[in-house]
């Protein structure tokens, strides 16, 4: 009963979704420049677990932005890259693929596919993921708004140790400014 009574304050991600949404006015787009927002996307990602990631992704996102990557939601550049730096640390042998991309008026659509090692609970697993990301870049092209699609519960959680199906069901969703 007290782990529901707590979940009154997890934030409504849908709601902020949809505010963020509507609210962020990206650069119109066509289909070159859908695509070269997937490339830039997946070639800073495919630096995750070196040194260049953090550089790569700082030159990746505007400093007022919105993402949900569904396990966090950040609204500026500096706690995203305060949680990449943790990401970062646990990471290891990334390999990001473009698989294709689409758009419609100022939202590029980025589907991807995401291998991985990841640390926990001093062992390493190797784990693998597909999604979408959808992406608005403004006019000097850094990432403004990012919503990914993706289900954890089948890429990340049923790998970890120990909890797998419970994992999901205990990690609140996570709202940082």
């Amino acid at each position: 009963l007290g782990y529901m009574v707590g979940c009154s304050s997890i934030p409504s991600y849908s709601s902020d979704y949809s505010q963020a949404r509507n609210n962020t006015q990206g650069v119109m787009l066509d289909e070159l420049k859908a695509q070269q927002i997937g490339l830039n996307f997946t070639s800073a990602f495919n630096t995750l677990g070196t040194p260049e990631f953090i550089k790569n992704t700082s030159a990746l996102y505007a400093e007022q932005l919105y993402i949900n990557d569904t396990l966090s939601q950040f609204s500026k550049r500096n706690s995203l890259i305060e949680h990449f730096e943790g990401m970062n640390k646990r990471v290891s042998n990334v390999s990001v693929t473009l698989l294709n991309t689409a758009y419609h008026n100022d939202s590029a659509y980025v589907h991807w596919h995401m291998a991985y090692d990841f640390k926990i609970f001093g062992t390493t697993r190797s784990m693998a993921s597909s999604g979408l990301s959808e992406i608005r870049v403004d006019e000097n092209n850094k990432i403004i708004f990012q919503q990914d699609f993706w289900d954890p519960a089948n890429g990340l959680y049923r790998s970890l140790p120990y909890v797998s199906g419970a994992y999901s069901w205990l990690l609140p969703f996570k709202k940082s400014s």
